[in-house]
C-alpha cells in the first residue's frame, strides 16, 4: 500500500466541538507552514550496495515545500546513468522510482516553520539553483564515515543541505551542519510529526533525459572533472567566502 501524505491529523492543535470551533482550527491548519524532510530509500546500484554494508536502509535524503510531494530538491547526481555529473537541482518522483519501479520507499517528517523562515529557505534554494557553481561534494561523502564531513567551496551533499535547510527551520543543532549524516538527521527529528511508507511514482516532464544511458567514457571524464575541480577548489578557494 502507498504513502497517502497528509500531516492534518499529526499535529497538535487545539481543538473543539462546536462548528465554529472546527471551522477556527482548520484555518489554523490551513495557515501553518512546513517544510518536509524525506529520507528515501535508494534503489541505484550505490544505494543497494550500501544498503548491504550498513545494513541502514535510507541512501538518499532531500527537502520539499509543500505537502503533495512531487518536487524535491537536494544534491544529487543529475542523471541516473552518470552519477559523478550531480550537484544541486530539483528531484521528481520517478527520479527515485525509475525504470521498473513504480513507487519508493520513504519517511517524512514535517516541520513547522513561520512565513519569514519558510520565506528564507525557498529563497535559499532558488539561490542554489541558479548558481551553476554548486557542485557535489563527492571528498566529504567518501570521507563522512571516517571525519564525518567536511566544507568546501560550493560543494555540497544531500546530508549538509538538508541539514541547513532544518537549521534555517529553528530546528536546533549539536553540531555543524555538515557533520550530519542521515541517520543523525533522522534522530535529530525524531518528535516531529512523521509518516512512513511507499510513495507512488509519478510521470514527470524530464524523466527521459534522467535516465539518457551513459558510457564508461563518458563516466570517467565526468568523475575526473569532478576531482579537479573539488582540489582546485580545497587548494585555492575558502568557504567562507561562500554565503551558505
Amino acid at each position: 500500500m502507498s504513502l497517502k501524505v497528509n500531516f492534518q491529523t499529526s499535529i497538535g492543535v487545539a481543538t473543539g466541538t462546536s462548528p465554529m470551533c472546527k471551522h477556527a482550527c482548520g484555518m489554523i491548519r490551513n495557515m501553518q507552514k512546513y517544510i518536509y524532510v524525506v529520507l528515501i530509500e535508494s534503489y541505484t546500484g550505490l544505494g543497494i550496495l550500501l544498503k548491504k554494508f550498513t545494513g541502514y536502509r535510507y541512501e538518499h535524503i532531500a527537502v520539499s515545500l509543500d505537502k503533495s510531494l512531487k518536487e524535491f530538491y537536494s544534491f544529487s547526481r543529475k542523471q541516473h546513468h552518470h552519477p559523478f555529473k550531480a550537484g544541486f537541482m530539483k528531484e521528481y518522483r520517478d527520479y527515485y522510482a525509475f525504470e521498473e519501479y513504480q513507487k519508493f520507499y520513504s519517511k517524512i517528517f514535517a516541520i513547522p516553520v513561520t512565513d519569514e523562515q519558510y520565506d528564507d529557505i525557498k529563497k535559499f534554494i532558488d539561490r542554489l539553483l541558479n548558481d551553476d557553481e554548486q557542485i557535489f561534494n563527492l571528498f566529504a561523502m567518501l570521507t563522512t564515515p571516517i571525519i564525518h564531513g567536511f566544507r568546501v567551496y560550493k560543494a555540497h551533499n544531500c546530508m549538509d543541505f538538508t541539514a541547513r535547510v532544518i537549521e534555517m527551520a529553528g530546528v536546533k543543532l549539536d553540531k555543524p551542519f555538515y557533520k550530519y549524516d542521515i541517520p543523525d538527521i533522522e534522530k535529530l527529528l525524531n518528535g516531529y510529526p512523521m509518516k512512513e511508507g511507499y510513495v507512488k511514482r509519478l510521470d514527470s516532464d524530464d524523466y527521459e533525459k534522467y535516465v539518457e544511458k551513459s558510457n564508461i567514457f563518458t563516466g570517467a571524464c565526468e568523475f575526473l572533472k569532478a576531482v579537479v575541480t573539488l582540489t582546485k577548489r580545497c587548494l585555492f578557494k575558502s568557504y567562507l567566502d561562500e554565503d551558505y
